[in-house]
């Protein structure tokens, strides 16, 4: 096991997409870096996601602009900004990772849903330059096998790729770079030092860091206490099938599209590059296990593709992913420490977007005034969000009605 050093410029906690992107992008400013993981770098969400590649976040680009006005154009664009970063960065360093622009669909779960797809599809157009559609449930066949939804908007600005493959890409380009990448290694105390600059214990040493840059996302701890209680930490599970024929998949996807839902407990799925069907949600916002979360999304599966009865799954995986209470990311300060995180289930290209920031920003570049945002929590949570069962009930309840 290779010893961690004693000093260094910069210390980033977690090792998934944000910090390893971080780490590459501050070695490239000439800093040196030691990142600290407490598991297997990427063990999180990083390598483990549905690989969907997108601008946006959970609010709508309407949604944006009607509450947040030019900050909101400006939070929008950058999620552009970010979808065009990962599609550099994979061209730039030939990062062989399945990718590909297949565009996607956000399917309306109930007729009402449809006019909130309208309005987004004039703003994305009209606002933003980005080719979007309405497709009326008439019509929605062409598109996806299946007769749950009402209609869907198709945005071609979009694109999936192998999770794991493209986070070992940015692995090896940190390292090419000169970052030092630590795996077992949980950062278990900050302390500020008198001189400047902080002390970070492990249970393999101390590392005196000029800069600590935190991107913990679902997986942030108690290490900076008021950091854990602005991030909600929620299960996602996704199951894989067996390869499908070339027939099966084209009945269910005829597209290759990257497809999810409008429901608060929303479904997310897509074929892979060797025809799996990836088919994911959120079970539960209470605790559950990976055979409960499988049972329950074979059967949210072949409810939406009947034509997929009797398909096997092979297998079946679940992490957490860290929400806010604004269902927006975040990236600042706390106590001198730099944090980004919050993805929201969104995070692929907004981690590797994040990251780059983050290390910019570290070394020496002003953050963008869009992100000067306030970081909201709510009274009493502290470390286990003991809300979110009732929460999860309600929002199902909405689904249901």
């Amino acid at each position: 096991m290779p010893r961690l050093p004693t000093d260094v410029d910069v210390v980033i906690v977690g090792g998934g997409y944000t910090g390893v992107m971080a780490a590459a992008r501050l070695a490239w400013h000439g800093r040196a870096v030691a990142l600290l993981e407490k598991n297997e770098l990427g063990s999180g969400a990083s390598s483990r996601n549905g690989g969907m590649v997108h601008p946006g976040f959970k609010l709508s680009a309407a949604t944006l602009l009607r509450r947040f006005g030019e900050r909101g154009r400006a939070l929008y664009q950058a999620t552009l900004d970010a979808f065009a970063l990962v599609e550099q960065t994979i061209a730039t360093n030939q990062i062989a990772c399945d990718y590909s622009r297949s565009g996607h669909l956000s399917l309306a779960f109930k007729p009402g849903h449809r006019q909130a797809l309208d309005d987004e599809a004039h703003v994305l157009t009209s606002e933003f330059g980005v080719p979007a559609r309405v497709i009326p449930r008439i019509d929605l066949a062409s598109e996806v096998g299946t007769s749950e939804y009402h209609g869907g908007l198709l945005v071609e600005r979009s694109g999936g790729l192998h999770p794991a493959k493209y986070f070992a890409g940015l692995t090896g380009l940190a390292r090419d770079r000169g970052a030092h990448l630590f795996e077992h290694a949980p950062a278990t105390a900050i302390e500020s030092r008198p001189q400047g600059g902080f002390l970070v214990t492990t249970p393999r040493g101390q590392v005196r860091t000029r800069e600590v840059l935190l991107a913990t996302n679902g997986y942030t701890d108690g290490l900076l206490p008021p950091l854990q209680r602005r991030v909600i930490p929620i299960g996602s599970y996704i199951i894989a099938t067996e390869p499908l024929s070339a027939g099966l998949a084209v009945s269910a996807i005829p597209h290759r599209r990257m497809l999810f839902d409008t429901k608060n407990f929303l479904y997310y799925w897509r074929l892979s590059a060797d025809n799996r069907m990836l088919f994911g949600g959120r079970a539960s916002f209470a605790p559950t296990t990976i055979a409960k979360a499988r049972d329950w999304l074979y059967t949210a599966m072949v409810r939406v593709h009947p034509q997929l009865i009797g398909v096997k799954v092979e297998h079946a995986w679940g992490g957490q992913v860290g929400f806010t209470f604004d269902r927006m990311p975040h990236i600042g300060r706390m106590k001198g420490v730099t944090y980004a995180l919050g993805y929201c289930g969104t995070g692929v290209a907004m981690s590797t977007y994040f990251g780059q920031m983050a290390a910019d920003w570290i070394a020496g570049a002003d953050l963008p005034v869009p992100w000067q945002r306030p970081f909201p929590t709510v009274p009493f949570y502290r470390q286990h969000p003991r809300f979110l069962p009732a929460v999860g009930w309600y929002y199902a309840a909405l689904d249901r009605l």
